[in-house]
């Protein structure tokens, strides 16, 4: 089939020693790569470093091994060549890694994979570029957690630790000078003074028939007082009647009075009128006896 390759990076937030060191500490793959169930370290090289290392993986269900022979360029990049395996007829690739300055990292992995098993080819290269992927973002985490671990932080932090920002003044005491004597405090600002309280009015006087200052002292003294208010209650009422009795029966009185007063000059007004016609008529005073 030939090598199916993949690639991918990552920046990782470590120093690049911190990524270098992670990535060829191969006894402790199987506690973060998730792919690799085991490894064997056959042989090292004169700094320490695995040489001939071997790889148990498992993935998509699929089990495989290969033996690889590594070389290094310390720290920037790590390469191999395939030995042999069962489940890939052939491995290559390599991890570089770039600095990027204040403690970060930027990783590369490119690998180059042929499986022996009978998988279709856009089957073997879906699974093959998710698997790479993967071990780059967990490389990541590792970095960073042996970061954290180790206590490392980025160059800028320490820089800002170690120089003030720009426009930031520097502190007024050093140790090489004495300290500034201390300034009489000053005068705290007058405060206004308060406005002059306005006399409160007094409160409102108790009716005259009300003892002063005196509340009821017992149930005789409300019924007392509910007595005399429904009396004074009564006379109002009572007297209120009577006057409006009085006011209809002398408004009664001159209306009949007046009617009677009309009644009579209507008469006296139609029997002027009878003379008056009947002198026209009859030449005499009659008054229309013969009606």
């Amino acid at each position: 089939m030939g090598l199916n390759w993949a690639e991918h990076s990552v920046e990782i937030e470590a120093s690049i020693a911190t990524c270098f060191g992670a990535i060829v500490d191969y006894e402790s793959f199987p506690n973060w790569q998730s792919a690799v169930v085991s490894t064997e370290v056959h042989t090292r090289t004169a700094a320490g470093i695995g040489e001939i290392v071997s790889l148990y993986l498992s993935t998509k269900g699929q089990k495989l091994n290969y033996t690889l022979n590594y070389r290094y360029d310390e720290p920037t990049g790590i390469e191999w060549d395939f030995v042999k395996g069962n489940g890939v007829d052939d491995v290559d690739g390599s991890y570089t890694f770039v600095d990027l300055g204040g403690g970060r990292t930027r990783a590369t992995y490119r690998l180059g994979i042929d499986p022996s098993l009978p998988v279709p080819g856009f089957v073997a290269r879906r699974i093959h570029r998710t698997a790479l992927q993967a071990s780059v973002y967990e490389l990541k985490a590792e970095a960073e957690r042996r970061r954290a671990e180790l206590g490392e932080r980025p160059e800028a932090e320490a820089t800002l630790e170690k120089e003030p920002a720009v426009g930031e003044p520097e502190p007024a005491v050093r140790e090489s000078e004495p300290a500034p004597e201390p300034r009489e405090p000053e005068p705290a600002a007058r405060e206004p003074e308060p406005e002059p309280t306005r006399a409160a009015a007094p409160p409102p006087q108790p009716a005259a028939d009300e003892p002063v200052g005196r509340a009821p002292s017992g149930p005789g003294d409300s019924c007392r007082q509910v007595e005399r208010a429904l009396a004074t209650g009564r006379d109002l009422t009572e007297g209120t009647v009577r006057a409006g009795i009085a006011i209809a029966g002398g408004a009664f009185g001159l209306a009949r009075g007046a009617a009677r007063t009309a009644l009579g000059i209507g008469c006296e007004a139609a029997d002027a009128v009878t003379g008056r016609v009947s002198k026209l008529v009859w030449g005499d005073d009659r008054r229309g006896d013969d009606r």
